[in-house]
């Protein structure tokens, strides 16, 4: 009974089944993600479909506004799912029952198309030496494969360094290779769909530990501050700026803040931009990045007080003065501030002389002290006082004026010596302040008072030929008068005044000028056709500078033959004067004085001497073994005693290569060399060579002519290069030497020969006699072929036992 019930059971479901229809027909529908589906479920007029139940056995209501939902037919529900997931994919179920209550049920498989998806960031970053993922997720349904490759050209991936995993590929060791574009390829065999994702991977490293530094000037007020922010990573790092507590800061086009990537500038800067300034320096790799922070602090340049200036009235009889000069700080940063006092020329101010400098002030007051105990005459002058910190340079100078009587300086000359007629320059310098009124005096007597003398005056006075005044120095002035004296102006003062308006003078007393003393002659070198004078100026020369050198000379014995010859005079200078044109082997006489603007000196002692004859030159050569210590060359030298009294005009060397006594090969072309040179060296001659050397020196007596022998050293080349030169000339002895030797071979062997025979054929003939002659002829032959022996031994061939 009971296997009869489950053999009914079996019959009767395909008979419920067939009792619901769904359209589409087919028992599994393929359909695309994001598209609407609908299907619909119908029976019998005696059947009733209740619904439909989704995959999850969900029950699905009747809902318009619902994704999925449900509505009514005449026959039936009609399913209809609005925007298809894969939530959606599997097998759904209508459900129905019959008149009898019987459940009827009928299934339709949906699979839901997902096409070829890929979740994953197109530029990716990887650090160095360290394990990545690539992420690439591959959405598919159906299922798809998933490969990688790298490059534009698409290369596989095979290395064990690379490792495919669900998320993506796994990059075990990341290198500057991996700095490239790699490619996420996914197939659906099913569908035949392929699709590939290009994935960009950036090597990149994190943000380094950034620092903020100000450029120089850093932060002077009324300047422009530049702060700069200094950080590495890749990819290039980004910056953004903060003042105080994290408040953004904000550029625009009037900004008084001009944020450009890792740099800020503040315009026109002042203390109220006093504050902490930070950068926030990050990348696309590290997002969180890091911060570096600056304390800005605005440096105020300084600024002085003005100094007033002092007036001192200074006299040798008034009492010591004090004068105190004080440089006080008004404003400005304290931070590296200094404050010292210089000259005008920008040198230090020593505390010598007088001067002191109090710095104690400083740190506390900000004021320094410059000192002068007691006042001098040339503490005259401007003192500078110069303020330093980081943002500026500044000063300001103080005046000290000390009054005082003019002082002469110079020059020192009491008496100006001149001519009539000839011009007299005087000069006067002074140091005076305030500055002097200068006057000239021509003074007959020595009077006292302001108006002693005659003042001379450029128009009025005729023989005033310039009056120049000018100021030479803070406190200097020089004054020159030129003057053309008469006569009568000889012997009078003349005075040269400072009046500012205290009275400073020099006296300067004019006399007339004299010719010079005589000229002093050191030393007379005659030659054949000229006399070289080498003289020295007169002790005294009158007052007026030399203006030439007389040379008075004359033949002796011939009448009407006096000359004179002039030469200019080098003013305190030895000088040597060459008398030419002479003739030679004469004799002269002359004389010479020196000549100024008063006329024609002394005349000297008078000098007789004779023009040498004209003469070769003579000479001597040098004689030195260490002279030819090269293999190729020799240096000659020689020694010129005398040119043979006129000038050497032409010199020069030649040689030639000697074999024996008398044996010489012919005269190489001559050298020319310079006259006056008294040494040569001769190159490109052989090793191991004798030569002769031939120094010639020509003037116009003719030629004089030196020679030397040399043998240059042997060749100091390398034995073992020259060996192969060498080898064929010594290898074997000379022809001659090798006959010698063998006619000797020869004829000692014949001497051999010929003795061997006469005392074997004597020995044959002595022992046919009788016992006591035989005995007696072998004594004597055994003496002979002893001596034999003897003459032999040098030819090393010695007899036979029986031959003996």
């Amino acid at each position: 009974m009971p296997l009869i019930s489950i053999l009914f059971t079996c019959l009767l479901i395909p008979i419920l089944h067939g009792q619901l229809v769904i359209k589409p027909s087919e028992s599994i529908v393929l359909r695309d993600q994001f598209k609407s589906f609908v299907a619909s479920c119908t029976g019998l007029p005696n059947t009733r479909v209740a619904t439909w139940r989704s995959p999850l056995q969900i029950d699905i209501k009747e809902d318009d506004t619902a994704r999925v939902t449900i509505e009514r037919q005449t026959y039936g529900l009609r399913l209809r799912i609005r925007n298809l997931t894969r939530s959606d994919q599997g097998i759904w179920e209508c459900l129905g029952s019959d008149l009898g209550g019987r459940p009827l049920l009928r299934t339709l498989q949906i699979n839901v198309k997902v096409p070829i998806t890929f979740l994953g960031e197109i530029v990716q970053y990887a650090e160095l030496d360290t394990a990545v993922l690539i992420k690439c997720r591959v959405l598919a349904n159906p299922s798809a494969e998933v490969s990688w490759f790298k490059g534009r050209d698409k290369t596989r991936l095979v290395s064990s360094n690379y490792e495919r995993s669900n998320d993506g590929l796994k990059i075990h060791r990341v290198s500057l290779a991996d700095n490239d574009l790699f490619w996420c390829q996914a197939d659906v065999l099913e569908t035949g769909e392929s699709k590939d994702y290009p994935i960009q991977v950036v090597i990149a490293q994190p943000i380094t530990t950034p620092r903020i530094v100000c450029a120089a000037p850093c932060a002077v007020e009324k300047q422009t501050a530049t702060l700069i922010c200094e950080a590495g990573g890749m990819p290039p790092p980004q910056f953004l700026w903060f003042y105080g507590q994290d408040v953004s800061i904000v550029t625009n086009v009037i900004s008084k803040f001009v944020a450009r990537g890792n740099t800020l500038v503040i315009n026109y800067v002042d203390e109220t931009d006093n504050g902490r300034y930070s950068c926030q320096v990050f990348n696309d790799y590290d997002r969180r990045g890091q911060r570096a922070e600056y304390m800005l602090n605005v440096i105020v340049p300084p600024r002085l007080a003005p100094i007033s200036p002092i007036k001192i009235n200074f006299d040798e009889n008034t009492p010591p003065q004090r004068v105190v000069f004080t440089c006080r700080v008004l404003r400005g940063s304290a931070e590296s501030l200094s404050l010292e006092w210089v000259l005008n020329d920008g040198t230090s101010l020593l505390p010598i002389n007088g001067i002191s400098i109090d710095i104690s002030q400083l740190a506390l007051n900000r004021f320094i002290e410059l000192r002068f105990d007691p006042v001098r005459r040339e503490h005259h002058g401007n003192y500078t006082c110069v303020a330093k910190n980081l943002a500026d340079i500044t000063s300001t100078v103080a005046n000290l004026f000390v009054e005082y009587k003019p002082i002469f300086m110079g020059p020192h000359k009491p008496v100006i010596f001149s001519v009539p007629n000839y011009r007299a320059i005087m000069k006067c310098q002074f140091d005076s302040y305030p500055p002097p009124t200068i006057q000239w005096a021509r003074i007959v007597r020595r009077l006292k008072g302001l108006d002693d003398g005659h003042i001379l005056v450029q128009d009025n006075d005729p023989q005033v030929i310039d009056i120049l005044t000018r100021q030479i120095g803070p406190t200097i002035y020089e004054t020159q008068l030129t003057y053309n004296p008469l006569e009568q102006d000889f012997d009078l003062t003349f005075e040269c005044r400072a009046i500012n308006p205290r009275i400073g003078r020099y006296s300067m007393n004019m006399r007339r000028a004299e010719p010079p003393q005589q000229v002093r002659v050191v030393e007379v070198k005659p030659k054949s056709n000229s006399i070289q004078l080498n003289i020295q100026p007169p002790l005294e020369i009158g007052g007026l500078p030399l203006l030439e050198y007389l040379v008075r000379y004359e033949q002796i014995g011939v009448p009407n033959s006096l000359k004179t010859h002039t030469f200019p005079a080098i003013p305190n200078e030895p000088q040597s004067l060459l008398i030419e044109s002479l003739q030679p082997s004469i004799l002269y006489r002359m004389q010479i004085m020196a000549k100024s603007r008063a006329g024609e000196g002394v005349l000297s002692i008078p000098y007789q001497l004779k023009t040498l004859d004209r003469q070769v030159p003579q000479f001597k050569i040098l004689s030195s073994d260490l002279s030819c210590l090269d293999d190729q060359s020799c240096l000659i030298k020689w020694v010129i005693e005398s040119d043979g009294g006129s000038p050497i005009s032409r010199a020069e060397i030649s040689y030639t290569k000697s074999f024996s006594i008398n044996g010489m090969e012919q005269w190489s072309p001559a050298i020319q060399i310079e006259p006056l040179t008294n040494e040569f060296e001769l190159k490109g001659l052989q090793p191991d060579a004798n030569y002769i050397i031939r120094v010639r020196l020509l003037n116009e007596a003719g030629v004089g002519e030196q020679k030397i022998s040399k043998r240059t050293s042997k060749s100091r080349i390398d034995p073992r290069s020259n060996l192969s030169d060498k080898r064929p000339k010594n290898r074997f002895p000379s022809q001659w030497i090798i006959i010698g030797i063998a006619s000797s071979i020869v004829v000692v062997l014949t001497m051999s020969i010929v003795l061997f025979i006469v005392i074997r054929n004597r020995s044959k003939y002595n022992q046919d006699q009788n016992h006591d002659k035989a005995s007696n002829t072998v004594s004597i032959s055994s003496r002979r072929s002893k001596n034999v022996e003897q003459s032999n031994v040098e030819f090393r061939k010695p007899l036979r036992d029986d031959e003996r």
